[in-house]
């Protein structure tokens, strides 16, 4: 209780309360604050007592509420899997898309704009918009 208080700030409070007190009332003093702290921690033990007493009657809450709390405290991934899987994660790691991406062989890229297409040799259409210097046309639509 008094584990940072040492024996130098003790005796000084010995000589301070021996100063004002008076060195007959001093020792009375001392069994009554004695008595207040015994008071004090028994009054605090049978309050826990009681309060023990009384919340035994939700003892059978506190599993569930525990497991609750374990699955709050795990991430989604690993909540699901100790539901679903009984803790095994290997499931998740065949369908992780990080890894299917990284396994898929590399693809050529091709150019976004390929350029003008050639047109047939046996074609005599001349398109509308070459026609018309970039007008709106129904050869357009149709």
């Amino acid at each position: 209780m008094f584990s940072s208080i040492g024996w130098g700030e003790i005796f000084f409070i010995l000589v301070i309360g021996l100063i004002i007190i008076g060195p007959e009332r001093l020792p009375g003093l001392i069994e009554d604050v004695r008595a207040a702290i015994y008071a004090a921690k028994k009054a605090i033990n049978n309050a826990k007592k009681e309060l023990d007493g009384e919340l035994d009657a939700f003892e059978e809450f506190r599993e569930p509420l525990n497991t609750v709390t374990q699955y709050a405290a795990m991430g989604p991934r690993r909540a699901m899997a100790k539901v679903l899987f009984d803790g095994d994660e290997r499931f998740f790691d065949e369908f992780d898309p990080r890894k299917q991406l990284d396994d898929t062989p590399a693809v050529p890229a091709q150019p976004a704009n390929p350029g003008p297409r050639p047109k047939p040799a046996g074609s005599t259409r001349v398109d509308a918009t070459e026609k018309r210097g970039g007008d709106f046309s129904w050869a357009d639509i149709t």
